[in-house]
This record gives C-alpha cells, sequence and structure tokens, in this order.
C-alpha cells in the first residue's frame, strides 16, 4: 500500500491511498490519518479511488478517524468509486458515516457543505 499526503488548505487535507488495506498495512493508514489531526487538520478526506482491496481492519481505521475527526471539530470524507469497495461501505453500513462520495472534488465538496452547516448551527446557537 501507498499514501501519499496532501494539504490542501489550513483546516482541509487529503490521504491518497493505493493498493490493499489490509491487517497488515492497516497501521499505516491510522498513522497518515492521525498525523493530519495531529496537525491541527480535523477536515480529512481519504482518497481510495486507487485502493483495490479493503478488509474490516482497514474499515475500523476509517470509521475510528471520522470519530477523532468529529471530535476534533471536523469530519472525514471517503472518495471511492470501486464497486467491490463501495458494496463493502454499503453492506456495513458505513457509507452514510464515512460520508462516501466518488470523487475526491465531491468529497471536498461535502466536507464543505458539512463545515458550513456546522458553522451556521453554531452562529445561531451563539445568537439566541
Amino acid at each position: 500500500m501507498k499514501i501519499r499526503a496532501e494539504q490542501l488548505d489550513e483546516r482541509m487535507a487529503v490521504s491518497h491511498v493505493a493498493g490493499e488495506l489490509d491487517a497488515y498495512t492497516a497501521p499505516d493508514l491510522r498513522d497518515a490519518l492521525e498525523a493530519h489531526l495531529q496537525q491541527g487538520t480535523a477536515w480529512i478526506i481519504a482518497d481510495l479511488t486507487s485502493l483495490t482491496y479493503l478488509d474490516s481492519t482497514g474499515l475500523g481505521i476509517l470509521v475510528g478517524t471520522a470519530k477523532k475527526c468529529r471530535q476534533a471539530g471536523g469530519d472525514l470524507a471517503v472518495a471511492c468509486n470501486r464497486k467491490n469497495l463501495l458494496r463493502i461501505f454499503q453492506i456495513s453500513g458505513t457509507h452514510e458515516i464515512l460520508n462516501v462520495v466518488e470523487t475526491v472534488e465531491a468529497a471536498r465538496e461535502r466536507l464543505e457543505a458539512l463545515r458550513a452547516q456546522r458553522e451556521e448551527r453554531t452562529d445561531g446557537e451563539a445568537t439566541s
């Protein structure tokens, strides 16, 4: 598995993942995603468009990272367009939890929309 990190702006980053994500390689992804959080980036895109295999360990890393992102005031989105992997997200019920969309650009748009919704909610609560 190969992972390449990309910082999109001061609050959003992408981890581009290629190859197979399984029990053996999952710790590498966990470390890469944790590095974004440690640098203060809580809005993360996991680009799985070049991933060929995903097992339950890898899925667990993604769900755990989504939880950590939300605790830090952000969120996680997954870019995935491979039918075999999309089926895993659907069957496991994690499609919505992980904000799974087909492209990195759609993931960025999804996270920007979520960020705007949260900011509106926060502004609304502050003025109430």
